[in-house]
């Protein structure tokens, strides 16, 4: 019984240590078959599938992540240049989410690797590169479309038991946006229906007319504020002087006062005067008279 226990134990080992190396043949023949130092080749290709039209214009940057590391007979992936200690692991390449990390990573002013233009037919060709991994990048959007998402490849990428050094790829194009013209259209100077000047407008305005010759001055108007005999606004029956209202003087003699004119003559004044002496000079006559009687 115990020998029979013993050989099925053995004969699990066995089968194994065969799975095992039959597991390894394949990662053991891939390494053994690349050629180290070989150069290798990218080719992108930006195409609209859904319009079945070509991406013009624009412009493609490699960014070298990675350098292949050969360890025995492992191959891996070293970081290397301005992506040495990033920290982000370096799991499944066709995650979109790792690229997008290392893009984010760029510094100001990263290493090129490389750098080409976007053709007619779409096509972007990187020759001589060096083996590793590369960060595809559209720093210049392409005429009419969004720039692509960032994406990662391997130069040489591996295919079974080989290895593909020439690498094509077509990764999805961005959205579509609308035509814009580069530049706007010329604003014509003045409009078509419009002419320079108005039909009805003169270039030059009319003569100024003749004034008419000043009309001969009439006789001296009496002011119309001022009638003939005015008086004083406010005391309209009683003038009075404006310069000295209640005591009115002479204006020869302002310290003298005298009578008010009144309209009377003056020549009666001698005549009753000489009456008076008459009379009187009679008066006493008479009384004399009458005195020298008795």
């Amino acid at each position: 019984m115990k020998s029979i226990d013993l050989r099925h134990r053995l004969a699990a080992v066995l089968l194994a240590v065969c799975l095992v190396v039959c597991c390894a043949l394949p990662a053991f023949a891939t390494s053994a078959s690349l050629v180290s130092g070989r150069l290798g080749s990218l080719h992108v290709r930006l195409y609209d599938t859904h319009n079945d039209v070509p991406l013009r214009g624009g412009e493609l940057t490699l960014y070298q992540v990675a350098a292949v590391k050969r360890t025995g007979g492992n191959l891996s992936y070293a970081y290397t240049g301005d992506f040495t200690g990033c920290g982000v692991p370096l799991g499944d390449l066709s995650d979109s989410t790792l690229a997008d990390q290392l893009a984010k990573y760029l510094p100001t002013v990263p290493a090129v690797a490389a750098q080409q233009n976007v053709d007619e037919e779409g096509y972007a060709d990187f020759t001589k590169l060096p083996q590793g991994l590369y960060l595809v990048m559209q720093t210049e959007a392409s005429h009419g479309y969004e720039a692509i998402k960032p994406f990662l490849v391997s130069i040489p990428l591996p295919d079974g038991d080989s290895w593909i050094y020439d690498v094509d790829a077509t990764p999805k194009v961005g959205a579509t946006i609308p035509d814009t013209p580069e530049t706007p259209p010329d604003t014509p100077e003045t409009p078509p229906d419009t002419p320079d000047t108005p039909p009805d407008t003169p270039d030059t305005p009319p003569d100024t007319p003749d004034l008419p010759e000043q009309p001969d001055t009439p006789d001296t108007p009496v002011s119309p504020g001022t009638p003939d005999n005015p008086v004083s606004p406010g005391n309209p029956d009683n003038p009075v002087s404006p310069e000295n209202p209640d005591n009115p003087v002479s204006p020869s003699n302002p310290d003298k006062p005298v009578l008010p004119q009144t309209g009377q003559l003056n020549w009666p004044v001698p005549v009753l005067a000489c009456s008076g002496v008459l009379l009187f000079a009679v008066g006493w006559v008479l009384n004399r008279q009458g005195k020298k009687e008795h």
